[in-house]
């Protein structure tokens, strides 16, 4: 189980790192805001996988076009 539960601690750690800079980690909320940004970090990870492609192709069209 140690692969299943590496990743989502990963997650969360990330995710505390964001909601660190915008709450303090005393307040009651910090654990449901906590889960909210890593909510947001894997929805952006999702996203840069499935438009990867996409952004290197646009990437290298700007680079040619110089």
């Amino acid at each position: 189980m140690d692969w299943l539960t590496r990743p989502a601690d990963w997650l969360l750690k990330a995710g505390g790192f964001v909601a660190g800079l915008f709450f303090s980690e005393d307040a009651t909320s910090f654990t449901v805001v906590q889960m909210m940004f890593a909510t947001v970090v894997l929805a952006a990870f999702v996203c840069l996988i499935v438009f990867w492609q996409s952004l290197i192709e646009y990437w290298r069209s700007l680079r040619k076009a110089r």
